[in-house]
């Protein structure tokens, strides 16, 4: 099967929708398919090969609330020159409103929720109002619709009639590191919290630094992640953590010392408003952390039982939580190893793979 991804900001980039891409798409390419995947050009993407799949970049308008529906329509596009394509997957509603031009063409589409994106706080009045319209035709024109949680596919039948497809993002198996290039930042490991999110209000970072403040505690909390056009709410970060040497920024992370950051922390910490599923939570958990998360429903499905909630939004319920798990090593201890098995049974990429390959193979 050749199979188009669109649209990305780039790859590899440390996004959910970026990584859910790379490893679905390079475990297809092993299996023989070709894979193209669309992305942005000014995120410094280029035409190329990327672990068995074929990069192709496309321009787009550098706005929060242009950029994605200007490089979804123009990849739309741009995969109509492409022979021979079986698959187009369309990531994320609203973007995927021009799914039906490859319908046109007879190509197989489909479509994958990755969260509401009206409900993202990052835009204004009329980008929300704009992107909730976008995504009528979003779920309507595909030949299939999948979801990365069980939360949406209960939105989709109740408000369009849609049964989904619920297939989760996937995790790999961890490699756990020592401490070594988390020393620049002064962490020896089990000496700090751990956000790791991108630096959008939806992912609460606020909420946390303002619990954090009000602890007793010597160990450090580590910010990690970074946004493209957030620089206002990046500086109101910075203004809540001032005076207060123990809040590290690393900005984004990868590689070896996302891995480092993930093997010796001693609390992950999600306190997110909205999600469509984090990954970055199935990851921590598959590093054996002892996750405390905001208990908005796609959180609670994830974790399970086998981490710790506290109230969305709410920073003193958020502090409690925090100085109780601070004091009580073996609560935190409890849940590490039953995280582990349960990320590692429930989602792996490689059966997640086998579900999508199956998926698009009936759509022929």
């Amino acid at each position: 099967m050749k199979i188009a991804y669109i649209v990305l900001k780039g790859m590899p980039l440390g996004g959910g929708i970026e990584k859910y891409t790379e490893e679905l798409g390079s475990r297809l390419a092993g299996r023989g398919h070709d894979v193209v995947v669309y992305a942005m050009r000014h995120y410094g993407a280029r035409d190329g090969r990327y672990k068995g799949m074929t990069i192709k970049t496309v321009p787009t308008l550098r706005t929060k609330s242009l950029e994605k529906l200007t490089a979804s329509f123009l990849a739309s596009l741009r995969q109509c020159l492409d022979r021979d394509v079986d698959i187009v997957h369309f990531h994320a509603f609203g973007p995927a409103m021009f799914c039906f031009i490859p319908r046109l063409l007879g190509r197989k589409v489909v479509v994958q929720g990755h969260g509401l994106e009206w409900k993202r706080s990052r835009f204004g009045r009329f980008g929300r109002s704009f992107l909730k319209a976008a995504e009528y035709p979003s779920v309507k024109f595909p030949d299939v619709v999948t979801v990365v949680s069980a939360t949406q596919k209960r939105y989709l039948k109740d408000t369009y009639g849609i049964d989904a497809v619920y297939i989760p993002p996937g995790v790999t198996p961890p490699q756990p590191e020592e401490p070594a290039l988390i020393r620049e930042y002064g962490l020896e490991g089990d000496d700090y919290i751990l956000f790791l999110a991108r630096l959008v209000r939806e992912k609460g970072a606020h909420y946390l630094i303002e619990a954090y403040r009000r602890l007793e505690t010597d160990l450090k909390l580590v910010i990690a992640g970074d946004a493209k056009h957030e620089e206002a709410y990046k500086s109101e970060l910075q203004r809540l953590a001032r005076g207060d040497d123990k809040i590290v920024f690393t900005s984004f992370v990868r590689g070896r010392m996302l891995r480092e950051l993930l093997s010796n922390s001693r609390l992950f910490v999600l306190p997110s408003e909205m999600e469509g599923l984090p990954i970055v939570l199935l990851e921590a958990m598959v590093y054996g952390n002892c996750c405390l998360v905001s208990d908005i429903p796609e959180n609670i499905d994830v974790i399970d039982g086998f981490g710790y909630t506290f109230r969305s939004a709410d920073v003193g319920d958020l502090a409690a939580k925090l100085r109780a798990l601070t004091g009580d090593r073996r609560a935190v201890e409890r849940v590490r190893e039953g995280a582990k098995k349960h990320v590692l049974d429930t989602y792996h990429w490689d059966r997640i793979t086998d579900r999508f390959e199956d998926l698009y193979s009936r759509l022929l």
